[in-house]
This record gives structure tokens, sequence and C-alpha cells, in this order.
């Protein structure tokens, strides 16, 4: 028996009887005394109760300016659904406690009754509330989910994209089906979006039923609960990617590459199949919950990087010419959701996220998957920017290092271009010494600092850097350090830590304000050398110089890959399925990591690496893909690779291709890595230097030439990759580089160098220095920009705020803006 904890009123045996028999209050809702239109029962709708359990009530009564209106008279009301033979199984004191069975003659000790329904009903001042109806029954101690309501299970372990299908729950006590006393079951699922549950009614009181809709590819568990119990977790899973093929809207499937105009568009279709294409549904999905990505954002880039509806995705060809490689992937959190950190039934290990990369496809190689109208498809779509107009001019960013940190030396940020009047009229502040400095793609510029991260928005009214923390310390916050690298969408950046003990590694994102910084410690002597980001951003992979190859995922936990410590640089494939790390497995060669993760790997090695004949220093993947040719029945894509390894350029060869994800019928939750079918090293050429330190280096134009600017070389270098040739064209007054950019189409490069060193000894400070403008078509050296203020008596120190004991700072860095 339970007793009743509230305050007690005594009310009389008749006014008792008349309530339990329901003959008191009024249905209308004609206003009575003490002006209350309206009365509110709680709880309201529908409950559920063990027999000889308790439950409070209570309501209150409106005037119709919708005030609540005090000191009424509240009267409860319990009754029994039509035709119901049986009497009431709840009893309501006049407090509003509610027993299931009845009460004692002092209303405290409730005495189980029989299963039943009844109807509670609120009444004030003649006006009555809604029913609530309470479903009285035995205990559940149970709940199970059966998927069967159909009177058949389902046929597969997944559903297609749009099918429905009905569930059941059924409660027990004891063993005893009590389902039918319980009333409506509630139903649940851990993530919404992979599955639409609704309530399904087949007939009037079978309320243990739903239908779902399957929604978005991912895992769900769906749970059911009455009175407190809920059932364990029923594993419904919206059927996974299985493959993803592109096409060049209006080429259909008539090739993978394309030539635009700076200024257009290159409109991208993907059709994309579930697992059971090729067993049950080849109908593609109409919504895809896909991430576009590029390789070259300075080139093309999509506006919309995800895309939950439609099957087509515009990229814009940006003013800036040259390559770029397009294309699709199923990349969580927002395709197959769910996977990452669920443990599969039957395993004991849980699973990482599970990305599916675009892959080729032709019909007439007989797949087992056949979509519809389609005889084509691509892995990446390869994209020139040309321009039928005069070559765009650029506009170069110049800062310096030479204030050298030395507290209150503030240094000067310019740009320059070609022309009479080479300097902007704006010069920018910079409040820390700058040991780094790069553009996001678009208008910003991040400095790296020992005092912490600043950015500056070119084009806004601001003429001073922004701090990302006002304070230097601590580090963690002011986020100190070298910029390694930014995102292909411009938000997040790594830095580089090596002012803190011991170092860190932090990636800062500027796509939102409530999340900190993210921060990897790292282990005493380790410092971050290198680092990349995958193309959809969803991996950050970082080499240190103790060997060790860090893999950070917003969906996977951290992990740490042994690696050797020669790795220099890290790049990714064209279709972003796998990286290229220079010196992992030894000093000459180069391997390929997968991008997604294995249980307890974070990225799986592929065979084999392969040898190069130096030490390569940088990477640079051709953003040309030839159309995927065929091998043992299955397409596989081809790409090229440039290493520098001074004094050599040496050509590498890819050739790899995605395994679709097959329907199995224990289901497969883990991805497939990428099929390496080679990897091999071609022809070396010396680029006739001797040994040299590069201090910039780019891969421009459609991959036809490589530029690179070394230090003590006074000349711009062009390697033709398509002859293998190297060309130089020299700075003027044999200046020695000190930092270089160069447009993405390679036709402009800005050199800032030392012009004149003290007694021609270039181991002492530079005494005069310039930006050299370069044009590699057909003018050479042809403009050399010395910083001069002009609001400041023309000084020609780009450092100040320290009168005449400020260092003579000169340009050292470059950075060009994208157009």
């Amino acid at each position: 028996m339970h007793r009743c904890g509230s305050g007690l009123f005594l009310t009389s045996a008749i006014l008792f009887m008349l309530a339990l028999s329901g003959c008191l209050g009024k249905s209308s809702s004609t206003a009575g005394e003490g002006g209350v239109v309206s009365v509110t029962l709680s709880p309201t709708s529908t409950f559920s109760i063990d027999v000889g359990a308790t439950q409070g009530f209570s309501a209150t009564g409106k005037d119709s300016t919708g005030r609540t209106v005090p000191g009424v008279s509240i009267q409860f009301v319990v009754s029994v659904p039509a035709g119901t033979a049986t009497p009431a199984p709840l009893a309501v004191a006049s407090n509003g406690n509610a027993c299931a069975g009845t009460w004692d003659s002092s209303v405290a000790f409730c005495s189980p009754g029989n299963p039943g329904v009844a109807l509670v009903t609120a009444v004030i001042n003649g006006v009555s509330s809604a029913p609530t109806t309470v479903y009285v029954h035995q205990h559940v101690d149970s709940v199970q989910i059966s998927n069967a309501a159909e009177g058949i299970p389902p046929q597969y372990n997944c559903f297609s994209q749009g099918q429905t299908w009905r569930f059941a729950a059924f409660a027990y006590s004891n063993g005893v089906d009590i389902t039918t006393t319980v009333g409506p079951i509630s139903w649940s699922t851990s993530n919404t979006g992979v599955a639409t549950p609704s309530p399904f009614v087949p007939q009037p009181n079978v309320l243990n039923q739903i239908q779902t809709t399957a929604k978005t590819p991912g895992v769900t568990q769906l749970f059911a609960s009455v009175s407190g119990t809920s059932s364990s977790p029923y594993l419904y899973t919206t059927c996974l990617v299985q493959a993803i093929y592109l096409q060049i809207n209006g080429q259909a499937g008539q090739g993978n590459s394309i030539t635009v105009n700076n200024g257009t568009s290159v409109p991208v279709n993907a059709i994309a199949v579930d697992s059971l294409c090729g067993v049950a549904n080849n109908t593609p999905l109409s919504n895809l919950p896909l991430t576009w990505s590029t390789t070259n954002p300075e080139v093309a880039a999509f506006t919309s990087t995800t895309t939950s509806s439609g099957a087509s995705n515009n990229a814009s060809a940006k003013n800036n010419l040259g390559g770029a490689t397009l294309f699709a992937s199923c990349s969580p959190p927002t395709c197959n959701i769910g996977v990452s950190g669920f443990t599969p039934p039957g395993q004991s290990t849980a699973v990482p996220s599970l990305p599916v990369y675009a892959t080729d496809y032709d019909v007439s190689l007989g797949p087992q998957c056949k979509p519809p109208n389609l005889t084509k498809g691509f892995g990446t779509i390869s994209v020139d920017v040309t321009s039928t107009s005069i070559v765009p001019t650029y506009t170069a960013y110049i800062a310096t290092t030479d204030c050298n940190n030395q507290p209150g030396c503030t240094s000067a940020l310019f740009s320059v271009k070609p022309g009479l009047i080479p300097i902007g009229t704006t010069i920018y502040t910079l409040p820390r010494t700058p040991n780094s400095m790069m553009f996001n793609y678009a208008s910003r510029i991040y400095f790296g600092t020992n005092q912490g991260l600043m950015y500056l928005d070119i084009g806004s009214s601001t003429t001073s850097a922004t701090l990302v923390s006002n304070s230097p310390t601590p580090c963690y916050i002011a986020l100190c350090g070298k910029v390694l690298n930014i995102s292909n969408d411009g938000k997040q950046v790594v830095i580089s830590d090596t002012v803190s003990t011991p170092s860190q590694v932090y990636i800062y994102n500027a796509g939102t304000t409530s999340a900190a910084p993210v921060d990897l410690v790292l282990s005493n002597s380790e410092t971050a050398t290198a680092a990349s980001f995958s193309p959809d951003q969803s991996k950050v992979f970082i080499v240190t110089n103790l060997g060790n190859m860090y893999i950070y995922s917003t969906v996977d936990a951290l992990t740490k890959i042994p690696i050797a410590p020669s790795a220099t640089d890290i790049e990714f494939s064209s279709d972003g399925s796998f990286a290229y790390v220079a010196g992992a497995s030894a000093s000459n060669s180069v391997s390929a990591y997968s991008t997604c993760s294995l249980p307890g790997v974070g990225s799986a090695l592929l065979p084999t690496p392969v040898g190069t004949s130096g030490t390569p220093i940088k990477l640079y993947p051709s953003p040309v893909i030839p159309e995927p040719f065929e091998q043992d029945g299955v397409l596989w894509e081809t790409q090229n690779v440039l290493a520098l390894e001074p004094p050599y350029v040496e050509f590498l060869q890819a050739q790899f291709r995605q395994v679709p994800i097959p329907y199995v019928p224990q289901m497969q939750f883990i991805c497939n890595i990428p099929n390496l079918l080679s990897f091999t090293a071609g022809q070396t050429y010396n680029l006739g230097q001797g040994n040299f330190t590069p201090l910039f280096e780019r891969l421009v134009g459609d991959a036809t030439e490589l530029i690179i600017v070394a230090d003590h070389i006074p000349a711009v270098l062009i390697f033709n990759v398509n002859n293998g040739t190297t060309t130089s064209i020299p700075l003027v007054g044999n200046s020695n580089p000190l930092a270089a950019d160069a447009t993405s189409d390679g036709s402009q490069v800005y050199v800032a160098a030392c012009d004149q060193y003290p007694n021609n000894d270039p181991t002492q400070p530079c005494a005069a220095g310039s930006v050299h403008i370069v044009n590699t078509i057909s003018q050479g050296d042809y403009q050399q920009v010395p910083y001069v203020n002009i609001d400041d008596n023309n000084n020609p120190n780009m450092c100040n705020s320290q009168g005449t004991q400020a260092p003579l700072c000169l340009p050292n860095l470059v950075a060009i803006k994208p157009q």
C-alpha cells in the first residue's frame, strides 16, 4: 500500500461518492462564478500508473484575460470511458491526490485495485477541464520491441531512404503480456536525423505501434518506454552510402575535366546510392547529405560545402587562374551519422566514423549496382580556370620579422602591386612580431607570433591587426606560435607552439565563437613541423620532429601513429581519401595513409611506400586527373605527384580506387581504405642549382610549372613540368631572396629580398631591401619596391613606436591576396 504524504482535507462521503461517479461539474465553457472561463488540469493528456501507486493532480482556472483566478474551489471528477462496465480504477481525493485503487477512510493509505482506464476532469465554478486519461496496470518490468508489426520482419538489415516500416512494443509484468492495459507507448531515437518515428494506430485502442521513415544514412537506437520502464535499444539503420559518382552537368559521362573562364561556375552532379544498390534498391538517394570539397580554394570552390538535399552543386571559378580538383564525399558527422563511437552487434569495440569518397563508374564493366540512366561517373572533377581577358594583377601584402619580439616594437604591413604608386595608401599596424603570415583563401590574413595569434581582414575599416587574446599569456589562450596551415574553407588554423614547454599544437576555429581552441599537448622536446587539413575539413594530420603523426578529428578520438622523424610534408590525394606523407617511412620515401580510420588505428598505411632519389621536403599533387583506366574489370584513378628533393625534382605516380561499401547480412560499419594499385617513382630532374634551401615553392597553372625561390639564389626558378627543363629569372642587383609568394597561375612572383649587405657580407643584418615584382611571362624582374611611409616623412623603416631606438626593419614576409 502507498501512503499519501501531503496534507489531507476531509470531504463528506456524499460529495466524494458523487465525484467518483462523475456527477459533478459542467462540460460547458460558460463563465462561472469568479470569472473562470477555462480550466487546465495537470497532468494533462495521458499517462499510465501501477496499481497501488499514487499521483498528484492540480488545476488552475483563468479568466477571460488569461490571468489565473486565485482562491477557487477545485473538484476532481473521475469517470470511465463510454461502454466500460467496470468501475473506475482510480480514486482522487479533494486535494488532488490520486490512488490507483482505493483510499482508506482517512485518505492516507492507497490499496491496489484492478487494471483499467479512468478519465479525470477538474471542475472550477462549473467550468470543466479537458479530461486526462489514466491507464492503471500491473507493474511493467520489461518492454520489448518487435520489428514484425507488419506480420513479418524486414527482409534486409537496413532501410533505404524514404522507406517506411512499422514496429511494435510489448509491455510485460512477471512474464505476462500486459500491453493492452498500459496505454500509449512512448518512442524515441538516439539520432533523430536517421529516422522519423510517427504514432501508428492500426485499430482503436492498439497504442503500441509506430511507423518509421528512413531519413539520413546512419545508425540510431530505437527505444520504447512506458510507466518509467524502457526497452533495450533496437538498432535501426538507414542504409549507409555505398558509393558516390560525379559528373559535370551538361557533359553527363563524357569526361572528368573542364576548362572554364575565371568568374564563371562549374556545375557538378552527384549520384549516390546506398548499400542495397545491386541487391534490392538501385534508385539513387534523393536527399544527399554530402560534403563538397576542392583541392585549391583559390582557384575553384563551392560556396556551400555541405548539402542535405538535391543532387548538384556549383563550384565558383575564382578570378585566380590555375587548376583544382573537385569532389564530393559522405563525410561525418552529417552523413553516415551515428557510426562514430558505435559498437556494432556482436563486437566489443566501438568503430570510428565511416566516410565514403566518390569513385569511378562504367556500366559497360558490368557492376552489380546499376543506377538507372547512369553510364559513366567519376571520382574527381579536374578544373582548369583560364581567362580570355588580360591576366589579372595581383596584390601582395608585406610584413617584417625584424622587431624580433622586442617589447613595444610594432611594425608595418603594407600592400604592393605593379604601377607608378606601388605601395597601397593604407599602412596597417602589427602590434606583435609576426613569424608567419598566411591568407585564408579569402580576405583574412593570419599572423603567427610568439605572443599569440593575430588576424587582419583586408577591406575592413580596421587598420590594426586583431589579437585573439589581448594578453600574451597563457599561450594556450593567446595561441602562441607559427601558423602551419589553414583549412580549405578558411575557418580553421593550425598553430605550432614552440614557446611553451612542452610544445603544443592549437587549432583555432574562426567559424565558431562558442568553442575554445583545440589544445594538443605534445611530449617533451617534441614540436609540430608540418600539418594539413583533409579537403573536407574533417581531419588534421600533424607530423612532429620525434617521429609521430597525430590525427585530430572533429568526430573521432585523437590518435597517434609512429612514423620516421624525417617526415617533412603532408598533402592529400585528388579525392581526399588518403594523404601523401614525405619521409614517413624513411628519409628517402613517400608514404600514403588513409584519411578514414580503422578501429584502434587512426590512419592505415597503404602498401607500399615509394623510395625516392633524394630527401623530399615538399610534395605537389597534380590537379590534372586523367580519365580512369580499366584493369581487372575495375576502374583506377591516376595522380601524378612532384617531389622537391634539392637539387632534384622527382616525378611520382599513384594509381588507386575507392571500394564501394557492399551489402552484407552482418552490415559493414568500417570504411574501405583506398585500394592502391601502384605507387611508383619516375623521372628525376636536376635543377642545376646544387643543393639549396627553398624559401618558397608552388605548383602553378594547370600543374604546368613549379615556381621555386631559394635562399642565396638571386633568381626565380621555373621548372617546366611538361619537358623537365629549368629556367631562371634573375633578380635585379643580384639581390638575396628572404621570402616570396606566387600567384596561382604563376604569372607573377613577389620576392622580398635584401638588396645590400654591409661590406657585401651576407652574415650581417641587411642594410637595404625591397619587394621585387617578377613577371614570369615576359617582363622579368620589372619593378623593385622599397618600403616608404609617405605619412611618416617617407620613413623607410617598417618598425616604429620606439623612435630612434627602433631596429631597421625590412620586408621579409610575403603573402598574395587571392582574388
